[in-house]
């Protein structure tokens, strides 16, 4: 089985391209990663941990998972976080790329969600689906946690900026639910680089209800409008003090050229 295979039905847009974005030898990805994050304080190196790795390791990272731990936070920051979003254990949500790192001179995680095409946003502005017809018992204990987390980061968010913000998990909520990870983890001490990544012209993913992403000018426009109402504008490239703990939300662009060999 090939690696774009093993991908299943993942096998274009964003998600092969972040499996390419980290092949290579640790110290090619690390400088890449590094770049790719363009901060003077925060930087990669080749003995940070990074999920995907490359063709060879072609798994999405997930934090909060402690019967499945990786070495991105330590095994009692994975109960923490699994404990804070879920009332009964099952799969946390996963990251397009996660890697260690050292920002601002301490240990910290880079977090990214990446997208290949404008259509890919418009999804992403429902909220969470649930049936509370056909959900089981502990499916809505687990909706109820994930919204009283969600209502909590953002709250956090609002005294740590003094900004309006409008995380929520019946809104825009894959959007909300990035930046209340990224709350967690700085709340928890660990400081965080937060990158929404737009893969430049991915063309095999043009159809009549979405196009390619054609430049850096356009995708941050297009996050911006589509945050517009959830994250404050002046937020964006900012680092933010979470109790003492910094968070980097960045929007990024990259071209990254897709082969399936």
């Amino acid at each position: 089985m090939t690696w774009v295979q093993r991908l299943g039905k993942d096998k274009k847009g964003s998600r092969p391209r972040c499996v390419l974005l980290t092949e290579g030898t640790r110290e090619e990805v690390a400088e890449r990663l590094t770049h790719l994050v363009g901060h003077l304080e925060v930087s990669i190196s080749a003995d940070d941990v990074w999920m995907p790795d490359g063709k060879d390791r072609v798994a999405e990272a997930e934090l909060g998972n402690p019967r499945k731990p990786n070495n991105l936070v330590v095994l009692d920051t994975h109960r923490q976080l699994q404990n804070w979003w879920l009332e009964i254990p099952v799969r946390t949500p996963n990251w397009d790329i996660a890697s260690t790192c050292i920002i601002k001179g301490e240990p910290g995680i880079l977090l990214v969600e990446a997208k290949a095409h404008t259509a890919e946003l418009e999804i992403s502005e429902k909220g969470k689906s649930f049936n509370s017809d056909q959900a089981s018992l502990n499916s809505k204990r687990n909706h109820e946690r994930i919204g009283e987390a969600i209502n909590e980061a953002n709250t956090g968010l609002r005294v740590a900026t003094e900004e309006e913000w409008n995380l929520a998990r019946d809104d825009h909520y894959q959007v909300s639910n990035r930046f209340a990870w990224a709350w967690k983890l700085a709340d928890l001490g660990i400081p965080v680089v937060l990158i929404y990544l737009g893969f430049l012209q991915a063309t095999e993913m043009v159809t009549n209800k979405s196009l390619p992403l054609d430049s850096f000018e356009s995708w941050e426009r297009v996050v911006k409008e589509h945050c517009n109402s959830i994250v404050p504008e002046s937020c964006w490239g900012q680092c933010l003090d979470i109790g003492g703990t910094p968070l980097l939300p960045l929007i990024r662009a990259y071209y990254q050229p897709f082969c399936s060999q």
